[in-house]
């Protein structure tokens, strides 16, 4: 099964976005998601309560702590801040460029509602049922940043009784396998702080949906101090988002020439490559990223993705399997759809078959479910005749 593998245009979902913000139009993200699709978000099981046990608890919580490394620094790029309640992960907020987070988790949000099916009665655990810190004991915070493993924090255990907001204190990431060095940019540190200043300030208008102001804000970010490399990437991200392709172009290759280690660029630059079928480009850029930095699934599978339609088969399975190995979470669903394709092209039907079913499974998007039905219909129609010509007598 050699299908031509369809590019989506999924780059965007895998750099924090602030939240409310308008995904690029008929790119096929809907915009104002508060969830990107890069998080797993499973259907609640059947039979699942979602009502609320404690109607007399309805208030919201107000969360504030802060993103440190390990020698206490803070991390002077945006981290993204989930919570897990019940099992269930959600995006709610990002950190600024000092390493500040704050949010409102609510509690008759889908995950809570979740949460809260789990909470058992018995009140055995020392902490009253009727308190506030009861609703948020299976709840929990950490960062997620790719490269780096996050401490969790129990929010409860941070809680008063009956508090309405809480400081968390700090969530330490920790690198991995030395990775530190592309995955945030060392020219951020060296930011003034009146370009930290616009940096924060187009966040915040990022989240008000405010999109022409927080380019500005960028633009003046990036005039106060041209190496900001984090600065760019977030300028071209808003001009990709607004179909300014050569806009943001340049600006990802300002941030390459002004931090060459700096891992982000490089995905969008091997994003806007594959949208354009330069799939030898998309190739080199992804070659020169993983070879700094292998924990990068999304660039595993643009690699893949190249490779594929470059009909470098084998290849594309190497890519799509070391892009699964560093994505535990299954971040980048679209890993399995690739390898399932190229199984099926190999005739290994049934392996294809649960690779797609599992590119399903972690999919939250109508249109990849669809998509996904569409090529497990077709790896079962091709399994079933490869059975039919093996038992046919000879």
């Amino acid at each position: 099964m050699r299908t031509p593998l369809v590019v989506s245009a999924f780059a965007i979902l895998l750099f924090p976005v602030a939240i409310d913000a308008q995904g690029r139009p008929g790119s096929g993200n809907t915009g104002g998601s508060k969830q990107p699709p890069t998080s797993t978000n499973p259907m609640p099981t059947p039979g699942t309560r979602t009502e609320n046990p404690f109607p007399e608890i309805d208030r919201p919580l107000f969360i504030s702590g802060k993103v440190v490394l390990p020698d206490g620094s803070p991390v002077p790029e945006s981290v993204t801040i989930e919570s897990i309640c019940g099992g269930r992960k959600r995006v709610e907020t990002y950190s600024d460029s000092r390493g500040n987070f704050s949010f409102e988790l609510k509690k008759k949000s889908n995950t809570m509602a979740i949460q809260s099916a789990d909470i058992s009665s018995s009140g055995d655990d020392g902490i009253s049922k009727n308190n506030a810190a009861f609703q948020y004991r299976n709840c929990e915070l950490e960062a997620s940043l790719p490269g780096f493993s996050s401490e969790v924090v129990q929010i409860a255990a941070t809680m008063s009784s009956m508090i309405e907001s809480t400081d968390v204190g700090r969530i330490v990431i920790h690198p991995i396998g030395g990775s530190e060095a592309s995955v945030l940019s060392a020219t951020s540190l060296a930011a003034p702080g009146s370009a930290k200043k616009a940096m924060d300030k187009a966040r915040e208008q990022e989240k008000k949906n405010k999109m022409v102001d927080a380019e500005k804000s960028l633009q003046k970010a990036v005039e106060i101090y041209p190496q900001y490399a984090a600065a760019w990437t977030e300028l071209g991200r808003l001009q990709y988002t607004n179909h300014d392709t050569a806009g943001a172009q340049h600006s990802f290759q300002q941030a390459l020439a002004a931090d060459p280690k700096y891992a982000k660029p490089y995905l969008w630059l091997a994003q806007l490559e594959a949208e354009s079928a330069h799939w030898q480009n998309t190739v080199d850029l992804t070659n020169k990223l993983l070879a700094m930095n292998s924990s990068y699934p999304a660039a595993w599978l643009l690699q893949g993705i190249g490779r594929y339609n470059l009909q470098q088969f084998d290849a594309a399975e190497v890519s799509a399997r070391s892009g699964l190995k560093v994505d535990p979470d299954h971040r980048v669903p679209r890993l399995e759809h690739l390898l399932g394709l190229v199984l099926a092209g190999k005739k290994d039907y049934v392996q294809a078959a649960e690779h797609m079913r599992a590119f399903m499974n972690y999919s939250t998007q109508p249109a990849d479910l669809a998509e996904g039905q569409k090529m497990l219909t077709e790896i079962e129609k091709r399994s079933a005749q490869a059975n039919l010509s093996t038992e046919s007598p000879k």
